[in-house]
């Protein structure tokens, strides 16, 4: 019986990797493979994990770290969806703050500590207008160790994605595309709009085809890694919402979104991501923003008002735990009294992500 193939798609914060995943594994189901996933997040209550699963997607998560510093929670997990699935592939989507992948994921895995699995080349899925910061590094809103994190990520991929094409204009393309080519020699470089699935076949034959995995091993300084991740702050929430009456949780989402954008810009503070997710029964709407600078943006919209939702928020912004905690529940909770909303059976988490310590790091 040939060996599940594990297909790991990173990259940073709001570069469209669970879109991306999503966007593969639909293309794979129709070529007839069966599919898995593995989400990750440094806490728990992810929008992702519950997006993907209201696709009707296998998602198992690795919770409260990285899958380098968590890895043999992540080879379990990677064991139980091969028993209990049998999918021909698995799908992995590391914490968006994450890099040195090869050394401490790839390389244990090549060494025989995980077996039965087939690994198949890194992609880094890119942002266009985080690149664009990249390019003119003055104008970038995060500390330089933001910049360092990000760009190492750059400098391990075997495949770099350059994603969002649809809203880039084709010189925009050419010059982005130049820049990465020279800047990261040896990477494969593929550009798609995850989600108007644009390229998503072009990007799929090259992991299935190209050979040479995981062939850098980053020199990387763990300090000034450990740093970046500490500048942001991570808020998990989830909590059950009811209305007297049937309520448009599109408008609903919008505003707080809009709200805390507008609080986060006084202070001063940039969002590295900030995404909500509303569920009922039977609809669902995803929001996100990536930017102080940028427009809210719905992945979808519900369909219908209800009376009932389950809400989800994830944010990572550049501030203080506390604050963030602060900014995100005040808004959350003033607004949800204007419209007499009844909120319980919540669970709230904030803070600032460990030091990374990977359980291997083989270079």
């Amino acid at each position: 019986m040939s060996n599940t193939k594990l297909i790991v798609v990173g990259g940073f914060l709001a570069a469209g990797k669970t879109t991306s995943i999503l966007t593969i594994a639909k293309h794979l189901l129709e070529k007839k493979y069966k599919i898995g996933i593995v989400t990750n997040d440094q806490g728990s209550q992810l929008v992702d994990t519950a997006f993907l699963a209201s696709n009707g997607l296998p998602v198992l998560e690795v919770e409260g770290g990285c899958f380098c510093c968590n890895f043999d929670e992540f080879s379990n997990k990677l064991n139980q969806l091969s028993a209990e699935q049998k999918p021909d592939i698995i799908l992995a989507e590391p914490v968006g703050s994450c890099t040195d992948l090869i050394a401490t994921i790839f390389r244990p895995m090549q060494k025989e500590i995980t077996h039965n699995f087939e690994l198949r080349p890194l992609s880094v899925v890119v942002d266009p207008k985080r690149l664009r910061r990249l390019m003119i590094e003055s104008e970038s809103p995060f500390p330089s160790e933001i910049n360092y994190l990000f760009q190492k990520q750059l400098e391990e991929a075997d495949i770099i994605v350059l994603n969002k094409i649809d809203t880039l204009m084709d010189e925009e393309i050419a010059v982005m595309e130049e820049f990465l080519k020279e800047r990261f020699k040896g990477a494969e470089v593929v550009k798609v709009s995850a989600r108007e699935n644009i390229n998503i076949e072009n990007w799929v034959e090259k992991i299935l085809s190209v050979t040479t995995v995981g062939k850098k091993t980053l020199d990387i300084d763990y300090k000034t890694y450990a740093k970046a991740e500490a500048y942001l702050g991570w808020l998990n929430f989830r909590t059950s919402l009811k209305a007297q009456n049937p309520v448009d949780w599109n408008g609903f989402l919008k505003e707080i979104i809009e709200k805390t954008k507008q609080v986060l810009i006084d202070k001063k503070s940039e969002i590295a991501h900030l995404k909500a997710y509303c569920i009922s029964q039977d609809d669902w709407a995803k929001v996100s923003l990536i930017s102080v600078y940028d427009d809210v943006d719905f992945s979808r919209n519900m369909e219908k008002p209800s009376d009932e939702v389950q809400l989800i928020i994830n944010a990572r912004v550049n501030m203080d735990p506390e604050n963030l905690r602060s900014v995100i529940m005040d808004n959350l909770n003033e607004y949800a009294a204007t419209m007499n909303l009844e909120m319980h059976d919540s669970s709230l988490e904030c803070f600032s992500p460990k030091e990374p310590r990977p359980k291997y790091r083989i270079a």
